[in-house]
Parts: structure tokens; sequence; C-alpha cells
């Protein structure tokens, strides 16, 4: 009888152990360790803005700002940003204008291994002669943490057209999908604190 109770008790204390590791988050909120602190750049070859039929493409774009370790999620800030040799399948070369300061969160670490990761209050304007579009929102991605940067944020997702005059092809209120893939040098590591 005795054995059997030990058992039950030993039981219901892993259970219970079990429950409660599977409430904690990986960083519960305690923030995140960055290494190196400082200035980065990170280039991609990629980045396509896809809504509806149309897609807007980059042959380049090149962001540059800050990283550091942190108390919350925030990790980091897009300072700068440079877009080129952009054009759009219904014929257009556009040109794409940054504003303000862009923000970068941590979220947690995933299957994968990977940082889940958000990039906040974007906000950008693109134009050609005959249309402009303003988006803003957020972008998810991922990071491998060794300079591979993946962002994917889904048609209907946290983008939006703020505000537009593009004959029909992008209007205010359309939820536009994001993808690039971004080299970032030099390589950074993200991890819990």
């Amino acid at each position: 009888m005795r054995k059997f109770l030990r058992r039950v008790l030993t039981l219901v204390a892993v259970v219970a152990a079990a429950i409660g590791l599977a409430g904690t988050p990986a960083n519960a909120d305690a923030g995140w360790n960055v290494s190196p602190e400082g200035s980065y750049a990170a280039i991609s070859t990629d980045s396509r803005l896809i809504n509806g039929s149309g897609m807007l493409q980059c042959a380049m774009v090149i962001a540059s700002g800050h990283v550091a370790s942190s108390t919350d999620s925030q990790v980091g800030t897009v300072t700068d940003n440079a877009w080129s040799n952009c054009s759009a399948t219904f014929g257009f070369v556009f040109s794409v204008q940054p504003a303000g300061t862009w923000t970068i969160h941590a979220l947690g670490i995933n299957s994968s291994g990977w940082v889940d990761v958000e990039i906040r209050s974007v906000n950008a304007t693109i134009s050609s002669p005959l249309c402009y579009a303003t988006v803003t929102g957020s972008v998810r991605g991922t990071y491998d943490n060794a300079g591979t940067l993946r962002l994917y944020e889904p048609p209907g997702g946290n983008l939006v057209i703020s505000s537009a005059s593009c004959l029909g092809r992008l209007n205010p209120g359309d939820r536009p999908g994001y993808s690039a893939t971004f080299t970032v040098s030099p390589d950074l590591t993200i991890t819990p604190a």
C-alpha cells in the first residue's frame, strides 16, 4: 500500500511539474540577449510585395540600424533602408520611400530552433508617375541566429494600404503580403535572457 501511495504521489508531482513547465514561455517576458550589440546591415535581393494578382519586386533592399539586449521584446531598430530597381507586374517602375524608425521584436523560439521575429511600425510610400500608395503595419519572420532573416507576411495579414491612388491596382484597405530573405552582417545571436 505504501509503495502504491509513493508511486501515485510521484506521478502527481511529475504531472504538476510538466504542467508548470508547459505554461511558461521560452523567454517568460524576461527579455533577450543580443550578441554582438551595435550596428548591423541586412541585404535582400528577393523582396516582393504581393497584392491580388499584382506584385512589386525590388532587385535590392539594404537595411541598417542597431541591435541590443533588452528586458522586453524589442531587440533592435531599422533606422535606414534603401530600395532599388523596383518594378511591378503591371508595368510600372516604382520608387520606395520608407518613413520613421521601424522596430525589431523577438517573440520566441520556434520548433525549428529559429527566433520568431516581427518588424513593427513599418511605414513606406511606393510611387510612380501614375501610382502611389502608403503601406503601414508589421511584418513577421524568423531568424536562424546565423545571419539569415526570412520575412513573410501573408496576404490579409498585418500590412495594410492606408492610402492609395493606383488605377485600382492598390486600394485603401488592401492587405498585401510581403516576403524577403535578408543576409545580416555581422552574424547576430539572439537568445532568451
